[in-house]
């Protein structure tokens, strides 16, 4: 019986480590959305080259130069997102899942002042900005070969029970998962044939983003060069919750009846880093930005946490269900530096006004970096820091991003649309996201009401576990589209 097992393990067990940090917590970190502002947002982030709009703190901070009057905007907003995902050798299994969320995009103050002399303005802003969003739903189901027991019993293996993780492979032994029938340290589990295939479900269910706060001043010099700078503090937030199920609805596989995963992470992060630019206007109508984005220095901590509950056949049906202790891990995450180069153009026919912008982005995922050893100074932490950065440096790559956008303006209304290529982090990927925007916005003397709507696509390739065989990974494919609708309220004074 495997039972007298678990009843030794758990007399047995210690406090062991697992690292729940890895390449994904690098890539979602630096993956962000420089909008604030419903006008921002419309023209689909395309400002690098242009001023006079809150959110340029976040692109190009020498914008801030071209305000004449002083300003405070406020931008609640509604973030839709809807997910199809399917197991890559189960396709006709597509799960589709949606949901919506109030939020706020921006709260922001600039003042404006006019000093004289060569310098025609000298103006400061303060703020916070939505720059990422991680709200998320996705459910998979399908059946295809292999178990997450396989799993589990690799990261068992040529351990005794008291060195076994407290987050896999210890839930998996205690329940019966996996267990040591030869007592030689490898670990069988209920499915002989690794090529079985089994009935499987999981649900991720995500939430959390990034709000940055931002200071920053600009000025104009002899009304036709812009410099600027910024400092960011972000406060990042991630709650991830993840159940894998697996099933034998037909019976097939003669112990095993059901497996039931969970997984809780809750991440909470502060950062820092600064921001600097300039603009220059070529004969009033054209003009060419420069922005350099520092790495983002931040700290993190996770509380961790899986359950788990298995059942099988042996005499008679049994269950098992185990929760794990809470696991908390501190660490660090740099970010890759970004740099931005603009080209954009004015112009004015008596009532009828607007610009045109691109902004070409360049940053290397390789120059991003994760250090667990800031706080726990071990030989096994420094292999995983060594580990992780690897990672980064054999998976990632570097990305070109493009984004357009355009202002249309006719008296006191405007119209705006926009439109970017983002390239994904990953080396292997040759795809890019892509990013619709519009917007509309009516503007008087002393007050603007701007909306702004964006479509966001994204494919990604997901596993939910890996093993040594790579064919029996469960690669699964997930398309992410998110809709994002800002309304921005202005005040000048």
């Amino acid at each position: 019986m495997r039972n007298s097992n678990i009843i030794i393990a758990l007399l047995l067990l210690i406090i062991s480590n697992v690292r729940s940090q890895n390449i994904s917590d690098i890539v979602r970190w630096s993956s962000l959305d420089q909008i604030g502002t419903a006008r921002t947002l419309g023209v689909g982030s395309a400002f690098g080259a242009m001023g006079g709009d809150f959110s340029v703190i976040n692109i190009n901070p020498a914008g801030i130069a071209d305000f004449r009057i002083s300003e405070v905007t406020f931008t609640p907003s509604l973030r839709g997102n809807k997910t199809k995902a399917y197991f890559d050798n189960d396709a006709s299994s597509i799960e589709n899942r949606k949901g919506t969320k109030l939020g706020l995009d921006n709260i922001g103050f600039v003042i404006a002042n006019n000093p004289g002399s060569n310098w025609t303005s000298s103006n400061f802003a303060v703020g916070f900005s939505r720059i990422a969003d991680m709200q998320r739903n996705v459910q998979l189901s399908g059946k295809i070969k292999g178990s997450i027991t396989n799993y589990f019993a690799e990261q068992a293996n040529e351990k005794v029970p008291e060195e076994l993780d407290d987050w896999i492979a210890y839930p998996a032994y205690n329940t019966g998962a996996i267990y040591d029938f030869n007592g030689d340290n490898y670990y069988e589990t209920d499915f002989a044939d690794p090529n079985q295939e089994v009935f499987r479900t999981q649900e991720i269910i995500q939430q959390g983003g990034i709000n940055e706060l931002s200071i920053g001043w600009a000025g104009e010099y002899k009304n036709n060069m812009n410099l600027g700078i910024s400092i960011g503090v972000p406060f990042s937030s991630f709650e991830e919750l993840k159940t894998y199920s697996e099933s034998d609805p037909d019976d097939e596989i003669a112990a095993f009846r059901n497996l039931e995963y969970i997984e809780r992470l809750n991440t909470s992060g502060v950062g820092f880093n600064f921001k600097a630019g300039f603009t220059y206007k070529i004969l009033n109508q054209f003009r060419l930005g420069g922005a350099f984005h520092s790495p983002t220095w931040y700290r993190f901590t996770d509380d961790y946490s899986t359950s788990m509950l298995y059942s099988f056949e042996d005499g008679s049906i049994q269950t098992y269900d185990y929760d794990s202790p809470d696991g908390t891990f501190e660490y660090k995450i740099t970010t890759p530096w970004r740099a931005i180069g603009s080209l954009g153009t004015t112009y004015r026919v008596g009532e009828i006004r607007g610009f045109v912008n691109a902004d070409f982005e360049y940053l290397d995922y390789t120059n991003a970096s994760y250090n667990g050893t800031a706080f726990d100074s071990s030989q096994e932490e420094q292999q995983w820091t060594n580990e992780v950065n690897g990672e980064v440096q054999r998976r990632l790559g570097t990305a070109t991003n493009v984004r357009l956008g355009t202002e249309f303006g006719y008296k006191n209304l405007r119209l705006r649309a926009g439109y970017s290529w983002e390239r994904t982090p990953f080396n292997a990927d040759d795809f890019f996201n892509n990013k619709t925007s519009f917007g509309v916005g009516f503007r008087e003397d002393n007050f603007f009401i701007d909306l702004g709507i964006r479509v966001a696509e994204y494919a990604e390739g997901y596993n939910p576990y890996v093993v040594l065989d790579s064919e029996l990974d469960p690669l699964a494919n997930i398309n992410t589209s998110k809709t994002r609708a800002a309304l921005t309220l202005g005040f000048k004074f």
